[in-house]
């Protein structure tokens, strides 16, 4: 491994186990054997905090020029954006537009052309890649997405309302706005904390949840606006900016003592609902940690990220939209069931 992920390596392992990052640590070790990404530049758009640089460890490991947002549009860590240099992360100045492979997030940099084409990260960012200029692998699919939406973001959610202060969850009643991976997590930890919970959304998922839990028609207004008022907290987690704007009753929702939170990257509230009614001024309540996704959670899904990059090497790809290989997927789910923590949580909500 090159001095600069060895660095990288050195400095993250004062923090985590080796069972909380097998995927990217094995990653770097395979690729530093190979260096398939030797001599080309790289943009990495995803969200920059300290489990990111295990992320950066393995690029550099294989020989990439490492470049990031030099002002990144989503939140960051600025503790870790000042270390960057120093583990040789390049920043990237606005504008800049020369680069071999872009690694992107929620579509931030989709206007861009790198000459071998683009990985996306998130569900939210694929609509801004419907007509593509270039080949795009997305990494939002499969298994290894399900451990950092359904396990890692649901575990956030919960660890940022305790950072808060709101530590007695039994018997509260939550309300989930959405019911994809990401609510399907917060359920899933919703349930663990003894809590009281129902989902809303425009799909009837009354056949789909678990006993217990109530079903709300998000389509109904006046279903959906009772249900938040007799919530102890609501969250939403649509994936859709803006989501609840025609469906919302302002008037009786910001003056209720009911907690509002978002998980989407966008707002789902709308303009309706001030920045300062929702904690977090309406950003992903998580990403108010130093860690916004466990280690343990996010790192299969960086390393299927950067995977990605690797089969943006084939010649002659489509400029359209692709699924990452299967096997690729498979490989890293070996890797992180068999060496890491996150087997048996994986297996009980596949379950669910």
């Amino acid at each position: 491994m090159n001095a600069q992920a060895e660095k990288i390596r050195k400095y993250l392992e004062q923090f985590y186990s080796p069972e909380e990052w097998p995927a990217l640590r094995w990653q770097a070790e395979e690729w530093s054997k190979t260096l398939p990404l030797e001599g080309l530049r790289v943009l990495d758009g995803t969200p920059i905090f300290r489990n990111t640089l295990g992320k950066y460890m393995a690029l550099l490991a294989a020989g990439a020029e490492v470049w990031v947002p030099a002002r990144p549009g989503m939140p960051s860590d600025s503790a870790t954006m000042h270390q960057l240099e120093e583990f040789g992360i390049h920043r990237a100045p606005r504008g800049m537009d020369d680069f071999d492979i872009l690694l992107d997030c929620s579509g931030q940099f989709c206007e861009l052309h790198p000459r071998l084409g683009a990985a996306e990260l998130t569900r939210t960012g694929v609509h801004r890649y419907v007509h593509p200029h270039h080949p795009v692998i997305l990494a939002d699919s499969g298994r290894i997405k399900r451990i950092e939406t359904v396990l890692g973001t649901g575990e956030g959610f919960f660890r940022a309302l305790k950072q808060l202060g709101h530590t007695a969850l039994k018997g509260e009643r939550l309300l989930i706005i959405g019911y994809g991976k990401v609510g399907r997590g917060v359920l899933y930890q919703a349930q663990k904390e003894g809590m009281c919970v129902s989902v809303a959304d425009i799909a009837d998922m009354s056949g789909r949840l678990p006993d217990g839990v109530h079903f709300v028609d998000a389509a109904d207004a006046d279903a959906l606006n009772a249900a938040i008022l007799k919530s102890w907290c609501t969250v939403t987690v649509t994936g859709r900016i803006a989501a609840l704007r025609h469906v919302l009753r302002p008037e009786l929702i910001i003056p209720s003592p009911v907690l509002l939170a978002n998980l989407g990257v966008e707002d789902e509230y709308g303009a309706g609902i001030p920045e300062w009614r929702v904690l977090n001024r309406k950003k992903p309540l998580n990403f108010l940690l130093e860690e916004p996704t466990a280690m343990r959670y996010m790192e299969t899904t960086m390393a299927l990220h950067n995977a990605c990059a690797l089969e943006l090497l084939t010649a002659d790809l489509p400029h359209s939209c692709m699924i990452p290989s299967p096997d690729v997927e498979e490989r890293l789910l070996h890797v992180a069931c068999r060496q890491g923590l996150i087997g048996a949580e994986l297996k009980s909500t596949e379950t669910e």
